[in-house]
C-alpha cells in the first residue's frame, strides 16, 4: 500500500504563510482518545483505512488526489463529509472526480464562518490495483489569484466513505470471505488442542493481513456455547482436530452457514494457508483442501528502494508544500531496529529564477536539507536515529518554491517527483525508544505464543490482529510453552496471570504479586496494594528481545475493556504510547510510559568518563597557571 500522500500547498501572501493545517503525520504523537464511532451508519472514516480524513483546498483549478484502498469485490459509495474554514470563495463548488478526470459529483461551497456535512456517490469512480482515486478541485467564480493575492480556501474534515457489493449467503469457500466484513469469529472450543491453537492464531494472522488496511475485527471464541448465526457482516469459522484434512462449509445458503476446518496435527494449519491471499476465491465448490504448503516467511534484508516500500509521489510547489512519506520496518522482516539511512534521490523543475529548498525530517530530528538549482536532480542521504524509530517510521518532505517574478501567476509551480529508486537501509537492533512503538516490526519475521490457559488463547489473537493492521507483512505466530519460550531469543506474546514472568525475572514495568498487589519499575521503584485487580497489556525489552504481556489478574473482563480502548483509539494500535496500557477496578483504561516507549534517555556512559573528567580539568588547570606565569614575566620584563 502506498504510504505517502500529497499535502496541499501553502502560499506565501503578502508575508503571511498560509502553512497545511494540521500537524505533519511525521511530527505528530498520536492522540490517544477514543473515538465514539466510525462515522455515519455504515461509513468508515478514512484515518481507519490509513488516508488523512482531512484535506486544505488552497486555490482554485488546483487538484488534490487522495487513493483509497478498496477491497476486492467491493466497491466505493458514498462519500461524507464536513466541509468548512471557508475564505475567499465567492461562488464555489468542489468538484470530486476519479483517475479519468471522470466527474463524479459535487457540492456547493457555504458561507464564510460555516461548516456543512456533505455526501458525494462515488460508485462510479474506476480502481486499479485495488485502489480508486479521488480528486478534488474548487472551482470558484471570484477573480483570479495570484501570489500575491489571498487564494480562495477551505477544508474537508471527517472524511469517510461506505463499501458497496454483494454479501450473500454463503454457499461456496470462495464467497465464504466476501470484499467487507465487520467482524469475522473463529470457534475452537473450551480446550483447544495445541494444533487448534496453532491454526487459529495462523487464520487470526492471514484474514487480519488479506483484509488490511480494512480494519475488520477477528475474535476468537473460546466458549461452549452453541454458534451464534451469521450475519450479512458476519462469518463463523469453526477450527477442530480430527478427521479428513479439509474445509467445507456448513449449512450453505443461509446465515448459520458455518466453514469447517478439520486436520491432525500441521494437517491442520496447512488448510488456513488457503487464506494467505485471495488464492481462496478459486474454491469455488462446498469444500477444499490444501495437500501441501511451503513456509510462507518474509525475505530478510537491510536495504529496500522506495518502490519496495511504496514510497512514491509527487507535488506541485507555490509557496510551501509537505510531502509525507513513510515506511513500514516490518517490510524488511529483521525485527527491531536501531537506525535508518536514507539515500534520498529526486527529479523536479529546473529552478533557473527564483529560489527554491527542501528540508526532510523525521519525527523532530532534522535529515537533511538542501538548495534546489538549476540541475534539476536531488541526491541527499540522512540518518533517522534511534529516537524517531518506530513501527511505522514518517518522513516529512517540507518543498519551498518562490519564484523571480513578483505577483507570479499561480501556474508558476516547481514540480518535485520522488525517485522510486531512492532506498532505505535499516540497522537491526534493540536500541530504541522501545515499548509500543516497536510493535509489530520488532516481532517480525516470526514470534512465540505463550498462553497460560487455553482459555485465555482469544487475548493473544486480539494482539495479533491490532498489531496485524499496522503492519504491511503478515504476522507468524508460533505456539510454545512458557518454559521453552523463556530460554528463546525470539519475540515473546505471554498471556497469563504474571507468576510467569516473575518466576522467569522478566522484568515487567507492572508485575503482580500478592493479590491486588503489584510491584511497578522504573524510576522509582514502587510496590502497591490496589485494592483490586487489573487488566494489562504492557511491553518490554528481555535479554535484547521484544516481550508482549498481557495479565489479568482476577477479572479478566477489565483485559477486555483494554483491548476494547484500543480499538476505540483512532489509530488502534499505533494510537498507544509508552509501555503499558492497563484498566482497574473501576473499568476506566490508562495509558502509561514507566520505562520504555517514551523519549529516549541517554544512557550512563560509566566510570572512564571520570578519567576524561580528570584529564580535562588537570590541562584547563595547567593551561590556566601557564596564562597566570605569563602574565607575571610580562610585567616583570615591563617593570625593567
Amino acid at each position: 500500500m502506498k504510504v505517502l500522500t500529497r499535502a496541499v500547498t501553502a502560499v506565501a501572501v503578502a508575508g503571511l504563510a498560509l502553512g497545511v493545517s494540521g500537524p505533519p503525520v511525521a511530527l505528530a504523537d498520536p492522540a490517544n482518545t477514543v473515538v465514539a464511532g466510525l462515522g455515519a451508519a455504515g461509513q468508515i472514516r478514512w484515518e481507519s483505512l490509513g488516508v488523512s480524513e482531512r484535506l486544505d483546498l488552497i486555490g482554485e483549478n488546483q487538484p488534490v488526489d487522495v487513493s483509497i484502498p478498496v477491497p476486492a469485490g467491493v466497491r466505493p459509495g458514498r462519500l461524507t463529509g464536513q466541509v468548512g474554514s471557508v475564505v475567499n470563495v465567492a461562488d464555489g463548488r468542489i468538484e470530486v472526480m476519479d483517475g479519468r478526470d471522470s466527474i463524479l459529483g459535487s457540492f456547493p461551497v457555504p458561507r464564510e464562518a460555516e461548516s456543512k456535512p456533505f455526501s458525494v456517490n462515488v460508485s462510479g469512480a474506476e480502481i486499479v490495483d485495488g485502489t480508486a482515486t479521488l480528486r478534488f478541485v474548487l472551482r470558484d467564480r471570484g477573480p483570479v489569484a495570484d501570489s500575491c493575492s489571498q487564494p480562495p480556501s477551505l477544508s474537508l474534515t471527517q472524511l469517510g466513505n461506505s463499501f458497496t457489493g454483494p454479501t450473500p449467503n454463503p454457499r461456496t469457500v470462495s464467497d465464504f470471505l466476501p470484499g467487507y466484513l465487520d467482524e469475522i469469529v473463529i470457534r475452537v472450543g473450551p480446550s483447544p488442542t495445541p494444533a487448534e491453537q496453532q491454526a487459529a492464531l495462523t487464520l487470526v494472522a492471514e484474514l487480519t493481513r488479506l483484509y488490511r488496511p480494512m480494519p475488520v475485527r477477528i475474535d476468537l471464541d473460546t466458549s461452549g456455547a452453541p454458534s451464534a448465526k451469521g450475519a450479512p457482516g458476519r462469518r463463523v469459522i469453526e477450527i477442530s482436530e480430527g478427521g479428513k484434512a479439509a474445509m467445507a462449509v456448513k449449512n450453505p445458503g443461509t446465515q448459520a452457514a458455518v466453514l469447517a476446518i478439520g486436520g491432525t496435527g500441521e494437517e491442520l494449519t496447512r488448510q488456513v494457508d488457503l487464506f494467505a491471499d485471495r488464492r481462496f476465491t478459486l474454491a469455488q465448490t462446498d469444500s477444499a483442501a490444501t495437500l501441501y504448503a511451503t513456509p510462507n516467511r518474509a525475505e530478510s534484508t537491510d536495504i529496500k528502494t522506495f518502490a519496495q516500500l511504496g514510497m512514491t509521489g509527487e507535488a506541485s510547489v507555490l509557496g510551501t508544500t509537505t510531502l509525507y512519506a513513510g515506511f513500514d520496518v516490518a517490510r524488511f522482516a529483521v525485527g527491531p531496529i536501531t537506525g535508518a539511512r536514507v539515500h534520498l534521490k529526486a527529479r523536479y523543475t529546473p529552478v533557473v529564477g527564483g529560489e527554491a529548498s527542501i528540508l526532510v525530517r523525521s519525527g523532530s530530528t532534522v535529515l537533511a536539507t538542501r538548495r534546489l538549482d538549476e540541475s534539476g536532480v536531488l541526491d541527499l542521504t540522512g540518518d533517522i536515529p534511534a529516537e524517531s524509530v518506530t513501527s511505522n517510521v514518517g518522513m516529512a518532505l517540507e518543498l519551498r518554491y518562490v519564484p523571480d517574478q513578483e505577483c507570479a501567476p499561480m501556474n508558476d509551480r516547481m514540480t518535485f517527483a520522488l525517485d522510486p529508486q531512492s532506498t532505505v537501509t535499516v540497522i537491526p537492533g534493540v536500541h530504541n525508544r522501545g515499548g509500543f512503538p516497536v510493535l509489530p516490526m520488532a516481532f517480525t519475521p516470526d514470534f512465540d505464543v505463550a498462553v497460560d490457559s487455553p482459555g485465555h488463547l482469544r487475548y493473544a489473537a486480539q494482539a495479533i490482529n491490532l498489531m496485524g493492521q499496522q503492519s504491511s507483512e503478515t504476522l507468524r505466530p508460533r505456539i510454545t510453552t512458557f518454559d521453552a519460550a523463556v530460554g528463546s531469543g525470539t519475540g515473546l506474546l505471554a498471556v497469563g496471570g504474571g507468576t510467569e514472568l516473575a518466576d522467569a525475572a522478566m522484568p515487567a514495568p507492572v508485575l503482580p504479586g500478592a493479590p491486588n498487589t503489584f510491584g511497578i519499575s522504573g524510576s522509582p521503584e514502587t510496590d502497591v496494594d490496589l485494592s483490586g485487580p487489573l487488566g494489562v497489556v504492557q511491553v518490554f525489552t528481555h535479554n535484547a528481545r521484544t516481550v508482549l504481556s498481557i495479565t489479568g489478574t482476577g477479572d479478566w473482563a477489565l483485559v477486555d475493556d483494554t483491548f476494547n480502548h484500543i480499538r476505540g483509539l483512532p489509530n488502534r494500535w499505533a494510537s498507544l504510547t509508552g509501555d503499558v496500557v492497563a484498566t482497574g477496578a473501576a473499568h476506566q483504561t490508562v495509558n502509561l510510559t514507566v520505562r520504555e516507549g517514551g523519549a529516549l534517555i541517554n544512557e550512563y556512559p560509566g566510570d572512564p568518563w571520570k578519567w576524561w573528567a580528570v584529564l580535562s580539568s588537570a590541562v584547563g588547570v595547567a593551561v590556566a597557571i601557564a596564562a597566570v606565569v605569563i602574565v607575571l614575566m610580562r610585567r616583570r620584563r615591563r617593570a625593567r
